[in-house]
């Protein structure tokens, strides 16, 4: 397992990188993607709420992220895709959303996550075998090099995070 964490972090670590995958992707330069900017509709400097009074979230500035392996992960079942929206990153640290369609994947976290399920339900399974399925308002912790198991079995699963990239 350690052999698989090292080949992931060869392939870049983690959300860090994503800013300037997602500018690759999008052209858009990757400061407007991973500074602190406002998502579509809000106004700068403030505060940005995920889902007001538990209403559905705000789906505007995902960007589709690529096929799963990309990123780290490995399909297991489905055809999965992944999508995020960063809100905010820098010094290591990335926040904001992101969502997942029907589909099981395999991933080593390339960062320490907090994350908070918003939208949909989602099983996730560590490699001791231990599992739980989130709904929304449950949250979960996740350290850098951790292998899950991400299973969505609903249309789709939407979250918000905020990672750290740990020095190796």
């Amino acid at each position: 397992m350690a052999h698989h964490v090292r080949n992931h972090r060869l392939r870049g670590l983690g959300i860090i990188a994503l800013a300037g995958w997602m500018s690759a992707c999008t052209g858009a330069p990757a400061e407007e993607l991973s500074e602190n900017k406002p998502p579509p509709g809000s106004q700068a400097g403030a505060m940005i709420f995920y889902t007001p009074r538990g209403g559905p979230v705000d789906e505007a500035g995902f960007i589709w992220l690529g096929p799963p392996e990309g990123l780290g992960g490995r399909v297991l079942e489905g055809d999965p895709q992944i999508f995020a929206r960063i809100d905010h990153s820098g010094n290591g640290v990335t926040a904001g959303l992101f969502k997942a369609t029907t589909g099981t994947l395999e991933v080593t976290f390339p960062f320490t996550e907090h994350a908070t399920i918003l939208q949909g339900e989602v099983t996730i399974t560590d490699s001791t075998g231990q599992s739980h399925l989130y709904k929304p308002g449950d949250s979960y912790f996740i350290r850098q090099g951790q292998v899950i198991i991400w299973d969505v079995k609903d249309k789709q699963v939407i979250k918000s995070f905020f990672n750290v990239v740990e020095p190796p």
